[in-house]
Protein backbone atom coordinates (compact mmCIF):
# COMPACT_ATOMS: atom_id res chain seq x y z
CA UNK A 1 0.00 0.00 0.00
CA UNK A 2 1.86 3.42 -1.27
CA UNK A 3 1.77 6.34 1.30
CA UNK A 4 -0.32 8.31 -0.58
CA UNK A 5 -3.66 5.76 -0.42
CA UNK A 6 -2.58 5.58 3.56
CA UNK A 7 -2.92 9.00 3.42
CA UNK A 8 -6.18 9.11 1.72
CA UNK A 9 -7.93 6.31 3.58
CA UNK A 10 -6.90 8.28 6.81
CA UNK A 11 -8.15 11.22 6.15
CA UNK A 12 -11.84 9.76 4.49
CA UNK A 13 -11.99 7.78 8.13
CA UNK A 14 -11.42 11.17 9.88
CA UNK A 15 -13.53 13.49 7.72
CA UNK A 16 -16.88 10.67 8.18
CA UNK A 17 -16.91 9.50 4.29
CA UNK A 18 -17.14 5.69 5.32
CA UNK A 19 -19.34 2.91 4.81
CA UNK A 20 -22.82 3.24 7.17
CA UNK A 21 -21.49 -0.09 8.74
CA UNK A 22 -18.37 1.55 10.48
CA UNK A 23 -21.06 3.98 12.58
CA UNK A 24 -24.50 4.00 13.84
CA UNK A 25 -27.11 5.01 11.38
CA UNK A 26 -29.28 8.23 12.27
CA UNK A 27 -32.59 7.46 13.44
CA UNK A 28 -35.50 7.30 10.37
CA UNK A 29 -37.50 9.52 10.87
CA UNK A 30 -41.13 9.00 12.41
CA UNK A 31 -44.15 8.64 11.16
CA UNK A 32 -46.16 10.94 8.82
CA UNK A 33 -42.51 12.23 7.64
CA UNK A 34 -41.14 14.06 10.12
CA UNK A 35 -37.87 15.88 10.13
CA UNK A 36 -36.00 17.61 13.16
CA UNK A 37 -33.76 19.75 13.71
CA UNK A 38 -30.71 18.71 15.27
CA UNK A 39 -31.45 15.22 13.84
CA UNK A 40 -31.93 15.14 10.49
CA UNK A 41 -30.97 18.45 9.91
CA UNK A 42 -28.94 21.28 11.29
CA UNK A 43 -28.79 24.85 11.18
CA UNK A 44 -26.13 26.63 10.36
CA UNK A 45 -25.26 29.66 12.35
CA UNK A 46 -24.24 32.64 11.00
CA UNK A 47 -25.95 31.69 7.52
CA UNK A 48 -23.77 31.20 4.51
CA UNK A 49 -23.65 33.71 1.17
CA UNK A 50 -25.43 32.25 -1.42
CA UNK A 51 -24.91 33.22 -5.38
CA UNK A 52 -28.36 32.36 -6.71
CA UNK A 53 -30.19 35.39 -7.50
CA UNK A 54 -33.65 36.89 -5.83
CA UNK A 55 -36.45 34.43 -5.99
CA UNK A 56 -34.18 30.91 -6.36
CA UNK A 57 -32.78 28.63 -3.63
CA UNK A 58 -28.97 27.28 -3.29
CA UNK A 59 -28.70 23.52 -3.13
CA UNK A 60 -24.87 22.70 -2.91
CA UNK A 61 -23.74 19.65 -2.45
CA UNK A 62 -20.64 18.57 -1.13
CA UNK A 63 -18.44 15.33 -2.49
CA UNK A 64 -15.34 13.81 -2.80
CA UNK A 65 -14.45 12.05 -5.98
CA UNK A 66 -13.51 8.89 -3.77
CA UNK A 67 -16.30 8.75 -1.89
CA UNK A 68 -18.45 5.76 -2.75
CA UNK A 69 -21.73 7.24 -1.53
CA UNK A 70 -21.40 10.31 -3.03
CA UNK A 71 -20.66 8.49 -6.42
CA UNK A 72 -23.87 7.05 -6.00
CA UNK A 73 -25.88 9.93 -4.80
CA UNK A 74 -24.58 12.31 -7.57
CA UNK A 75 -26.90 10.90 -10.33
CA UNK A 76 -29.85 10.82 -7.75
CA UNK A 77 -29.46 14.95 -7.27
CA UNK A 78 -29.71 15.13 -11.32
CA UNK A 79 -32.99 13.18 -11.34
CA UNK A 80 -34.50 14.95 -8.13
CA UNK A 81 -33.51 18.46 -9.27
CA UNK A 82 -35.24 17.84 -12.96
CA UNK A 83 -39.07 19.14 -11.94
CA UNK A 84 -37.34 21.92 -8.97
CA UNK A 85 -34.94 23.56 -12.03
CA UNK A 86 -37.53 26.93 -11.80
CA UNK A 87 -36.82 27.76 -8.38
CA UNK A 88 -33.39 25.68 -7.37
CA UNK A 89 -29.69 26.23 -8.31
CA UNK A 90 -27.65 23.10 -8.42
CA UNK A 91 -23.65 23.83 -7.30
CA UNK A 92 -21.51 21.26 -6.73
CA UNK A 93 -18.72 21.88 -4.50
CA UNK A 94 -15.51 19.38 -3.90
CA UNK A 95 -15.18 19.35 -0.41
CA UNK A 96 -11.59 20.30 0.98
CA UNK A 97 -10.18 18.79 4.63
CA UNK A 98 -6.69 17.67 3.41
CA UNK A 99 -4.34 17.64 0.14
CA UNK A 100 -5.29 14.57 -1.72
CA UNK A 101 -9.05 16.06 -1.87
CA UNK A 102 -7.49 19.39 -2.48
CA UNK A 103 -6.26 17.22 -5.39
CA UNK A 104 -9.67 15.92 -6.49
CA UNK A 105 -10.92 19.44 -6.23
CA UNK A 106 -8.73 21.07 -8.96
CA UNK A 107 -9.76 18.51 -11.01
CA UNK A 108 -12.96 19.20 -11.20
CA UNK A 109 -11.87 22.95 -11.20
CA UNK A 110 -9.73 22.32 -14.32
CA UNK A 111 -12.39 20.88 -16.40
CA UNK A 112 -14.57 23.41 -15.28
CA UNK A 113 -11.91 25.78 -16.16
CA UNK A 114 -11.89 24.07 -19.54
CA UNK A 115 -15.44 24.26 -20.44
CA UNK A 116 -16.00 20.37 -20.25
CA UNK A 117 -17.59 19.77 -16.30
CA UNK A 118 -20.85 18.81 -18.12
CA UNK A 119 -19.29 15.53 -19.75
CA UNK A 120 -16.49 15.68 -17.48
CA UNK A 121 -17.93 15.04 -13.87
CA UNK A 122 -19.55 11.30 -14.18
CA UNK A 123 -16.57 10.51 -16.45
CA UNK A 124 -14.65 11.09 -13.40
CA UNK A 125 -16.19 9.97 -11.14
CA UNK A 126 -16.51 6.46 -13.11
CA UNK A 127 -12.00 6.92 -13.53
CA UNK A 128 -11.85 6.28 -10.07
CA UNK A 129 -14.58 3.53 -8.57
CA UNK A 130 -14.43 1.58 -12.21
CA UNK A 131 -11.20 2.25 -13.61
CA UNK A 132 -8.96 2.84 -10.09
CA UNK A 133 -8.12 6.34 -10.95
CA UNK A 134 -6.09 7.99 -8.33
CA UNK A 135 -5.41 11.85 -9.12
CA UNK A 136 -2.67 12.80 -6.97
CA UNK A 137 -0.93 15.74 -8.80
CA UNK A 138 -0.33 17.02 -12.05
CA UNK A 139 0.76 13.46 -13.79
CA UNK A 140 -1.66 11.28 -12.71
CA UNK A 141 -4.65 13.38 -13.98
CA UNK A 142 -3.16 14.68 -17.00
CA UNK A 143 -4.01 10.93 -19.16
CA UNK A 144 -7.73 11.78 -17.89
CA UNK A 145 -8.27 14.96 -19.94
CA UNK A 146 -5.89 13.68 -22.59
CA UNK A 147 -8.73 10.73 -23.01
CA UNK A 148 -11.27 13.78 -22.84
CA UNK A 149 -9.79 15.29 -25.90
CA UNK A 150 -8.03 18.15 -23.92
CA UNK A 151 -4.57 19.19 -25.55
CA UNK A 152 -1.77 19.10 -23.39
CA UNK A 153 -0.63 22.55 -23.53
CA UNK A 154 -4.40 23.38 -22.67
CA UNK A 155 -4.61 20.90 -19.65
CA UNK A 156 -1.64 22.87 -18.19
CA UNK A 157 -2.19 26.58 -18.56
CA UNK A 158 -5.69 25.35 -16.69
CA UNK A 159 -4.59 22.97 -14.05
CA UNK A 160 -1.86 25.41 -12.96
CA UNK A 161 -3.99 28.47 -13.20
CA UNK A 162 -4.64 31.32 -10.65
CA UNK A 163 -8.55 30.82 -11.57
CA UNK A 164 -8.20 27.10 -10.28
CA UNK A 165 -5.77 27.73 -7.52
CA UNK A 166 -8.28 30.36 -6.34
CA UNK A 167 -11.33 28.00 -6.42
CA UNK A 168 -10.07 25.41 -4.37
CA UNK A 169 -8.82 27.92 -2.01
CA UNK A 170 -12.09 28.99 -2.08
CA UNK A 171 -13.96 25.11 -1.94
CA UNK A 172 -11.71 25.02 1.17
CA UNK A 173 -12.74 27.49 3.21
CA UNK A 174 -16.31 27.04 2.44
CA UNK A 175 -15.89 23.18 3.53
CA UNK A 176 -15.01 24.70 6.79
CA UNK A 177 -17.67 27.23 6.96
CA UNK A 178 -20.09 24.53 6.12
CA UNK A 179 -19.35 22.89 9.70
CA UNK A 180 -19.56 19.34 7.71
CA UNK A 181 -17.82 16.48 9.31
CA UNK A 182 -18.39 14.15 6.74
CA UNK A 183 -19.33 13.53 2.31
CA UNK A 184 -22.19 13.61 1.07
CA UNK A 185 -23.95 16.48 2.30
CA UNK A 186 -26.26 19.15 1.23
CA UNK A 187 -26.37 23.03 2.21
CA UNK A 188 -29.67 24.58 1.49
CA UNK A 189 -29.96 28.43 0.95
CA UNK A 190 -26.70 28.96 3.24
CA UNK A 191 -29.16 28.11 5.81
CA UNK A 192 -29.29 24.66 6.69
CA UNK A 193 -26.74 21.67 6.16
CA UNK A 194 -27.98 18.06 5.88
CA UNK A 195 -25.98 14.51 5.34
CA UNK A 196 -26.02 10.76 5.15
CA UNK A 197 -24.48 10.78 8.34
CA UNK A 198 -27.64 12.31 9.89
CA UNK A 199 -30.30 10.65 7.74
CA UNK A 200 -28.85 7.34 7.51
CA UNK A 201 -29.68 6.53 4.09
CA UNK A 202 -30.01 8.53 0.92
CA UNK A 203 -33.28 8.39 0.13
CA UNK A 204 -34.21 10.06 3.41
CA UNK A 205 -31.74 12.39 2.29
CA UNK A 206 -33.84 13.52 -0.70
CA UNK A 207 -37.06 13.85 1.56
CA UNK A 208 -35.04 16.00 3.83
CA UNK A 209 -33.77 18.08 1.16
CA UNK A 210 -37.52 18.11 -0.27
CA UNK A 211 -38.34 19.50 3.08
CA UNK A 212 -35.69 22.16 3.37
CA UNK A 213 -36.08 23.30 0.12
CA UNK A 214 -39.96 23.61 0.99
CA UNK A 215 -39.65 25.42 3.70
CA UNK A 216 -37.46 27.73 1.98
CA UNK A 217 -40.09 28.22 -0.88
CA UNK A 218 -42.60 29.02 1.86
CA UNK A 219 -40.39 32.03 3.25
CA UNK A 220 -39.71 33.23 0.16
CA UNK A 221 -43.49 33.17 -0.56
CA UNK A 222 -44.44 34.61 2.69
CA UNK A 223 -41.50 37.40 2.60
CA UNK A 224 -42.54 38.62 -0.97
CA UNK A 225 -46.46 39.25 0.11
CA UNK A 226 -45.95 40.88 3.39
CA UNK A 227 -43.12 43.09 1.18
CA UNK A 228 -44.49 43.48 -2.61
CA UNK A 229 -42.15 46.43 -3.58
CA UNK A 230 -39.15 44.57 -2.95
Amino acid sequence: MNKWFFLFCTVLFVSGCTSNASKPAAQPAAAGKEYRAGLHYQRIEPALETRSSAGRIEVVALFLYACPHCNELDPKLDAWLKDKSAYVDLRRVPAIVGPPWADQARVFYTAEKLGILDTAHEAIFSAVHEDGAQFAGERSVLDFFLGQGVKPADFAGAYTSAEVTASVSQARVMTVKTGIRGVPAVIVNGKYRTAQYFTGSQETLLEVLDMLVEKERLEMTASAKSNPEQ
